[in-house]
């Protein structure tokens, strides 16, 4: 009998499946208990309409061994198209269990994951995940484990979430790191209140070999809309982003042109865009 490297251990639904087309749900899989993979309930049926379908792989606050206090963004996100593989066990209630520091560079573990997964038969991501379309997000510690893995070729694209570099030294990464970036990437923070504004605003203005968006949430604070119904603005802002990347949907007007129709409350500013 033929062994199933996606067999699924564990299940939470976030948010009813979330507003999506797909309905998501969040999983334990076997071959990755230390991990959540979000993604739609029915995959196939995603990706008969989408086409092989993007990654995210995700980092948390505090580098933290958890994503409870992202999953409804998470879920949202998977809700639309996209599968996620995120850092820490499942867990069920934020009291379940005390949360531990992951390693530097354990974003690395779910790109490994998943792209195994993509290429082995008998799996629910086999010939169903884009490999050329990987994005690499976290939150305040979380993005600092994303710079720490910048240089690596697979990823496409980067999300900052309330999170920024400056001349601090996080997670084996600094502004060092910040020369290893390859591709597009957003800032999403949460205004002067949100304690790692000023250290996105010196990367912002120290990156300049790749093209770079600075969104703020005036108001948000450090811990954004995380904790909204479906992931609030931040969901919102996050989907824009991967749909112009990665599925050709032209959002170019929203990053470069300002239109923040759709956001009250925000601010975006760009640079290294070509014309």
């Amino acid at each position: 009998m033929q062994v199933s490297y996606a067999q699924i251990t564990n299940t939470k639904i976030i948010d009813n499946g979330s507003k999506g087309d797909y309905k998501s749900i969040a999983v334990t899989e076997k071959s990755l208990p230390d991990f959540v993979v979000y993604r739609p309930q029915n995959i196939k049926e995603a990706v008969k309409k989408e086409g092989m379908l993007p990654v995210i792989v995700w980092a948390n606050g505090g580098c933290m061994n958890s994503s409870i206090h992202h999953e409804r963004l998470l879920s949202e996100v998977a809700s639309h198209g996209y599968i996620i593989v995120a850092i820490g066990e499942l867990q069920m209630a934020v009291e379940e269990r005390v949360h531990a520091h992951t390693t530097d560079t354990e974003l690395l573990k779910g790109i490994n994951w998943i792209s195994e997964q993509a290429k082995t038969k008998g799996n629910d991501y086999y010939n169903n995940v884009d490999l050329s379309k990987i994005a690499v997000g976290g939150q305040s510690c979380g993005g600092a484990q994303v710079m720490r893995i910048a240089d690596d070729k697979r990823i496409k694209t980067y999300m900052m979430f309330n999170s920024g570099m400056g001349d601090m030294t996080m997670a084996g990464a600094s502004k060092e790191s910040l020369k290893a970036l390859h591709g597009k990437i957003i800032y999403l923070e949460g205004g002067e209140s949100d304690v790692a504004y000023k250290n996105a605003l010196l990367d912002y203005d120290r990156i300049d070999h790749v093209p770079i968006v600075f969104a703020n949430h005036l108001t948000a604070g450090h811990g954004g809309t995380f904790a909204d119904e479906n992931g609030g603005s931040f969901a919102s802002m996050t989907l824009d982003w991967l749909d112009w990347q990665f599925k050709a949907k032209d959002n170019s007007h929203i990053f470069l042109q300002n239109d923040l129709t759709a956001y009250p409350g925000w601010t975006v500013k760009s640079k290294n865009f070509s014309k």
